[in-house]
Parts: structure tokens; sequence; C-alpha cells
């Protein structure tokens, strides 16, 4: 087969087909200034051309970190996800709340002391909820996400840590903990 040939089987140009060629990627015999490409040869790099790269899984949350903090008004606060699962008319609901640990690197590109203790203290208060019932009083709140299935209390006072990584959060946690 010669290099157009190759090309338009292989959806590439003539010139990739000759680089291959001259790398060995393929096997091929120059023969009287042209390329004389193997069948099989070609059909194996096309093949793996085709292959779907491996999604690699997203890393895992550690619910069992901790984020210790001088908060102002006390001694250091060691702060530790809780998760609390109940049902309610048939809707099973996920409590998240102390989700400083799960945001810390956020948090900790937060040069300011004095706005970083306040992040913190924010945070500490808010709550994630996740439920598997939709609902459409939700659609518009700026604090939640797929009808209300994903929601926070946070309201996106601090800079560096948005609503939206709040929610993308949330959405983390319901695969992990879905699992």
């Amino acid at each position: 087969m010669d290099t157009a040939a190759a090309a338009t089987q292989a959806h590439v140009t003539p010139a990739t087909i000759r680089t291959w060629c001259r790398h060995n990627v393929i096997a091929a015999i120059k023969t009287a200034g042209r390329w004389i490409i193997d069948t099989a040869s070609l059909a194996a790099r096309i093949a793996i051309g085709a292959m779907r790269a491996r999604k690699q899984a997203p890393m895992a949350l550690d619910l069992t970190a901790t984020y210790t903090a001088d908060l102002p008004g006390g001694g250091p606060v060691t702060i530790t996800p809780t998760i609390k699962r109940r049902t309610r008319n048939g809707e099973n609901l996920i409590s998240v709340t102390g989700i400083v640990p799960l945001l810390a690197e956020k948090i900790d590109t937060i040069t300011d002391l004095g706005d970083r203790l306040h992040a913190v203290t924010v945070l500490q208060r808010a709550t994630i909820v996740i439920t598997d019932l939709a609902d459409t009083d939700w659609d518009d709140a700026p604090q939640a996400r797929d009808s209300g299935q994903l929601r926070t209390t946070y309201s996106g006072d601090i800079p560096q840590v948005t609503i939206a990584d709040v929610l993308d959060l949330a959405a983390q946690l319901r695969t992990q903990l879905a699992a």
C-alpha cells in the first residue's frame, strides 16, 4: 500500500504516514524512493488510535481529614467533616457539615491570616445537603444544582471559594457516598 492510500485509510496526512514509516511506528519498506506499507501494521496502528483512553477515576475525598485553626476568641479548633443520613417523607437526605478540610486547598491560598480565619469560620458553619428527590422550587436558586438535589447554605462570601466550588464538592460527595 502506498502513502496516499494509507493516509486515506488512517484519516491522516501522507506526511504523517511517512513520519510513521521513518520512526518504525508502522512496518514499511522504502523501495525506489517510495514507502510500501504493510497493511496489517497500519491496521494495528489505526486500532491503537481508535481505542478509548481510560477514564481516570476522580480522587476520593478523605472524609476523615481534619483542619486545625486558631479562631479568635478561643484556642485551636479542629474541624472534621460530619455526615448525617436521614429519611423524611420518603426522601433520603445526606447533610454534610464541617466542610473546611474538604476545601483546605482553596482556603490555604488565602494569604491574609484574618481573611483565612474568616473563611474557616464561614465554611465551618456551612452545610451541604444531598437529596435523591428533585424539587423545582430550587431550579433558579444560586445555592442549588440539579433541581435542588445538591444545595448548600454557603452564600459565597469568600472570593477564593465560590458557591460553584462548594456545589462541585457536593457533586463529588454524592458520587462517593453513593458507591
